[in-house]
């Protein structure tokens, strides 16, 4: 739970004959995240063979709107003849399925022009029904365009000498629809002056009411078409489907194949705690187990309830082999920070409700509602400790300060925080160094034990200089001698004395500035109180302007509304640049590689 699961370097020598079943067998495991460093695709032809299947397939599912059904496939042997079957299956299909495709095609157009022309019988229909003089005109010929305006007067100066009536009203932004009424004998003229101008014709036979409701029950007759072949291919497509994606993955396993001697190779690691059950079943093939050396993929095993604070960490870098898992400690510091900045017990409880509901509802988001509900109850429990709810500091008893009414107090206690948050990440640093057993990182790397003294030192000088006045003599000699030890440690790394002292100056003057950014902490939580301040003196003056208090109850409504909305977003912005920039600055490094397992029939993000 605090560090990634111990991985074991598998290195798996198969029988040439057997490939295809020990991979299906390794596949239905689930166990093994291949290495695939080394891929070599030796049967390239057959995995784009399987690659093109499966987009046709997909194309056909999303054509008559079939949804994804996923179903573990357990078995793929003779690859060869499911290809073969796949293909016929499919082509059979095709044919209906191109036919629809097409007849859909030409549906859009269609719906695409009676469009146009519903828009310009609109824009027209002030000046003229062109639906209607479409249908009465007999020795007068009528086309309607849309063109730009500057094209509509030159094309209205062209047409003056012939007699041509021009009619136009505005569509769009420097658009016009214009309908052109004309004699049958200047037809060639009225055509070539309106593709001069580059007019686009709309055809009459488009403002037809009886053309409309033809096209509209083509329309019912090609969904009805399209609903009895997705009835009637459905379950086939599925099927399909996930058997092409246990094809795929079974062809990436085969890529990662090496060949030595007379055995193929596939490499990758696996859980120690897997090692069992996974020597279980795997005949034809020689499996050896190795110490991880280095690097390997990073499986966490975090807690339910903090899983969705693995994205927020994602976001940022993904552990490495070795790391501390990173997860339940930014959650704790995570959930600290957010109920000092946003402590009110009122609004803790409407954030944990909405993070609650959007969890239940909106499964897509569930995770930032798993985030925004903890959240929330960490609001409550500041709420409590301040005496707030809803800006009110008189219904509870104050357990701790009201932070507007004491700045001080807030300030110092902000300032507080930080140390332990930042002492706490100095701990951290020094349990993956003795876990990764890498001696150098104790004492050498910004996290180090020497820079935790250096800081604790600097600490101390401070309270002890400003806060109670005493000499500070022998604890600014103690810094001074750290930082030489550092610096000569430094100096021996990089061998350049002016980069040395440059670090050295950089990561003190960054264990400051990263205490100082602390303040933001007891500056939000300041805002938070002074917000509902001037939320309180808006709703008296508007009560009192008003004369009536439902004003005063709804301003106080509306102001506590934008208070959550506002200050929700600013303060987990905040409280994320503090875990990135701060906490995480002396223990997390990033860059590992998340376990992805092999799993047949599975669509993996490998």
């Amino acid at each position: 739970m605090f560090f990634p699961e111990k991985m074991l370097r598998v290195k798996i020598a198969i029988e040439p004959p057997f490939s295809d079943i020990v991979l299906e067998t390794i596949g239905n495991k689930g166990i093994v995240h291949i290495d695939k460093k080394e891929q070599r695709l030796e049967s390239e032809s057959e995995s784009n063979r399987v690659n093109a299947l499966l987009s046709l397939v997909q194309k056909y599912m999303l054509l008559l709107g079939i949804a994804q059904k996923k179903k573990t496939i357990r078995s793929i042997s003779d690859l060869e003849s499911l290809l073969d079957q796949t293909e016929n299956s499919l082509s059979g299909m095709g044919m209906k399925i191109d036919a629809l495709e097409v007849r859909l095609r030409e549906a859009k157009l269609e719906s695409e022009r009676f469009e146009k022309a519903l828009a310009a019988k609109i824009a027209l229909a002030p000046v003229v029904d062109v639906q209607k003089v479409s249908k009465e005109l007999n020795c007068i010929k009528m086309r309607v365009a849309v063109m730009t305006m500057e094209a509509t007067e030159l094309l209205r100066i062209a047409m003056k000498q012939k007699g041509v009536l021009l009619v136009d009203q505005p569509l769009f932004e420097q658009t016009n629809v214009i309908a052109v009424f004309f004699e049958e004998e200047d037809s060639t003229e009225v055509s070539r002056a309106l593709n001069t101008f580059k007019a686009v014709e709309i055809d009459t036979a488009y403002l037809s009411e009886e053309a409309l409701d033809a096209y509209q029950e083509t329309q019912r007759q090609l969904q009805l078409d399209k609903t009895v072949l997705g009835t009637e291919y459905g379950v086939a497509l599925q099927e399909f489907e996930n058997r092409l994606y246990a094809m795929t993955e079974l062809e990436k396993a085969k890529s990662a194949l090496i060949k030595v001697d007379d055995k193929l190779i596939l490499e990758g690691w696996i859980p120690q705690k897997e090692r069992k059950e996974f020597l279980r079943g795997i005949d034809h093939a020689t499996v050896t187990f190795l110490e991880c050396e280095g690097e390997a993929p990073v499986l966490l095993e975090t807690p339910l309830a903090f899983r969705p604070f693995e994205k927020l960490i994602s976001n940022f870098a993904y552990p490495r082999y070795g790391e501390i898992n990173p997860v339940i400690p930014f959650a704790l510091s995570f959930l600290l920070l957010f109920g000092i900045m946003f402590g009110d017990v009122g609004h803790g409880l409407i954030l944990a409700v909405i993070g609650w509901s959007v969890k239940r509802v909106y499964t897509a988001y569930a995770d930032l509602g798993q985030i925004y509900y903890f959240s929330g109850l960490s609001s409550v429990v500041f709420g409590l400790l301040y005496g707030s709810v809803f800006g009110v500091h008189d219904l509870l008893p104050h357990l701790l300060f009201t932070p507007i009414e004491n700045i001080e107090a807030t300030i110092a206690f902000s300032v507080g925080i930080g140390v332990m948050i930042i002492t706490f990440s100095f701990f951290l640093h020094i349990v993956t160094a003795i876990k990764r057993k890498e001696p150098r990182l104790l004492f050498v790397s910004e996290g180090s034990i020497l820079w935790l003294l250096v800081y604790w030192f600097t600490i101390g000088i401070a309270v002890k200089a400003l806060v109670q006045q005493l000499n500070v003599t022998y604890e600014v000699m103690a810094v001074s001698l750290l930082l030489l030890v550092i610096f000569i440690q430094m100096l021996r790394k990089k061998m350049e004395k002016t980069q040395a002292i440059i670090d050295l100056i950089r990561e003190f003057m960054d264990t400051i500035t990263n205490t100082i950014s602390f303040l933001r902490v007891g500056a939000f939580a300041l805002a938070h109180g002074a917000l509902f301040m001037a939320v309180f003196s808006i709703a008296q003056i508007i009560s009192e302007s008003q004369g009536e208090s439902f004003f005063y109850w709804f301003s106080i409504i509306i102001g506590n509304s934008v208070i959550i909305v506002l200050e929700g977003v600013v303060v987990t912005i905040q409280t994320l640049r503090l875990e990135y920039y701060e906490f995480f600055k002396r223990f997390f490094v990033g860059g590992g590689l998340p376990y992805r397992p092999y799993i047949l029939g599975e669509k993996n993000a490998n």
